[in-house]
């Protein structure tokens, strides 16, 4: 009996090296791409207009995908959903390295990869909540909120070196290895899910919903672009809205939608959590925008050092997701949660009120809590949220977060960043020094984010009721 259960502990454990391995190779290799534009600019003598699409296809691609994601699990299943998406990075991979000179080539690699992103990211979770059970959801959220805080760190330094010392086919191919041990060890340890086949495949709704999100995303993107006239962005998320409106009226009408959206209306507690995900979320991308901004901008540290700077954040997120998780697992009240968001607001306030002598110590102890904050308060609220559904709401929930939030942070990084070109040249008009406007400008960036990130912590009292009243109705259902 208890060999039996350390095989299957041990079984479990390979079906998680398998599906981490992929991800984590994922967020590496995005992460090195998106230092790495001046390089590429210079080796294929492109344009930085061009080589900004090497980020923009990425993020288009996976931000199509992610809605697609549930239409595909319903047809081939869950698993099969998750091989698909590894098939699709290893593929492209492999073509990136073998045709790596070409620029065409690559700004295509770059679209597979984030339309594999759009299938593994959202899946990967879900597909280890399949394999633990509640008690352990919160661990094991903290640990894959671990590897995917990591590799960012990891990323940069790893894409500088192989631009430097190597060549860029080496950052295609360092993936093909990865993506062949988690197809290997998914194929041979994880059950396969038999495909439910509920929803019906509308040509209609599918191009609806695939233009409204394209569109919505590619404004977005293109409105920070300078190059580009404003009224094309515009005209893009017009599009999209309409679209999107276009679809709902549509999709009501269907007794299984492509996005189970209602799953907002019918669980109130994971439509607050998915709320609560969308502003941390804004706050995280908005910090990542601003602060390295003022960092250089301002404070005048050199590229290196500002990279620096971030790395406490990503380990103290790694650790407190992990202790955050292990909270939840317990049952222990979701009081950390409300503490991790004070932090995370505090840690971004004070960036408005340091002088420029401040040192770089003090920076990277601030940076250093926001990282505790972010450890305790975000992946624990999309947990709460998960855990909320039943199973075969799982993968549908985690599709629709993780959409809205991918969304939602890209509206917020686009306002913040047309807010600060504009703000700094108004207050530079009136006399004050370029330098100084810049400042004034990203300090109440610093001011409005801080406050953005406080706001949730009424929503969190209201999720901690809720989830008391679940958990009561579950125990008195248990007695009877």
């Amino acid at each position: 009996m208890i060999r039996r259960v350390k095989v299957r502990k041990a079984h479990k454990h390979i079906i998680l090296l398998a599906i981490m391995s992929g991800a984590f190779s994922l967020v590496l290799t995005n992460s090195a791409f998106n230092i790495l534009l001046p390089g590429f600019v210079r080796l294929y003598g492109i344009s930085t207009a061009l080589g900004g699409w090497l980020i923009t296809f990425y993020m288009l691609a996976m931000t199509i995908t992610m809605p697609l994601t549930s239409l595909i699990v319903d047809r081939i299943g869950r698993k099969s959903a998750y091989i698909a998406g590894l098939g699709i990075y290893g593929l492209s991979s492999v073509l990136g390295g073998l045709f790596y000179e070409h620029v065409q080539v690559v700004l295509m690699v770059r679209f597979m990869h984030g339309a594999a992103a759009g299938l593994m990211i959202p899946l990967s979770l879900v597909l280890l909540f399949d394999m633990y059970g509640q008690e352990a959801r919160g661990r094991i959220t903290g640990l894959w909120g671990m590897l995917l805080m990591i590799a960012p760190v990891i990323g940069p330094t790893l894409g500088g070196l192989i631009i430097q010392f190597g060549e860029i086919k080496h950052l295609f191919w360092m993936n093909v290895p990865f993506a062949l041990l988690s197809l290997l060890l998914c194929c041979t340890n994880m059950e396969s899910y038999q495909p439910v086949r509920r929803k019906a495949v509308h040509l209609e709704g599918v191009v609806l919903m695939v233009v409204s999100v394209a569109a919505i995303s590619l404004g977005i993107q293109l409105i920070s672009i300078q190059t580009v006239s404003f009224w094309l962005p515009a005209s893009l998320m017009m599009l999209g809205a309409i679209a999107a409106v276009r679809f709902i009226q549509k999709e009501n009408d269907r007794t299984e939608p492509l996005i189970r959206y209602r799953l907002l209306q019918r669980n109130p507690l994971y439509a607050m959590t998915v709320l609560i995900s969308a502003i941390q979320d804004s706050v995280m991308f908005g910090v990542i925008l601003v602060l390295p901004l003022m960092l250089q901008e301002v404070f005048h540290l050199a590229p290196s050092i500002t990279g620096a700077v971030f790395i406490p954040a990503a380990i103290f997120t790694s650790l407190f997701a992990w202790i955050g998780g292990s909270f939840i697992d317990k049952g222990r009240s979701l009081n950390f949660i409300s503490y991790g968001i004070v932090l995370v607001a505090i840690s971004v306030l004070v960036f408005a009120i340091f002088p420029q002598s401040v040192s770089f110590i003090v920076i990277a102890f601030m940076m250093a809590v926001r990282g505790i904050g972010n450890g305790l308060s975000s992946l624990t609220i999309t947990t709460v949220g998960l855990n909320s559904l039943s199973e075969d709401d799982l993968h549908e929930g985690s599709v629709l977060s993780s959409t809205i939030e991918r969304l939602t942070s890209s509206f917020v990084v686009m306002l913040l960043a047309v807010y600060y070109e504009v703000r700094w040249q108004t207050i530079s008009s009136s006399g004050v020094s370029v330098e100084l406007a810049k400042w004034f400008a990203l300090k109440e960036e610093c001011i409005a984010l801080g406050f953005l990130m406080l706001a949730t912590l009424p929503l969190v009292l209201v999720v901690k009721r809720k989830k008391v009243a679940i958990d009561v109705g579950n125990s008195r259902q248990s007695a009877v």
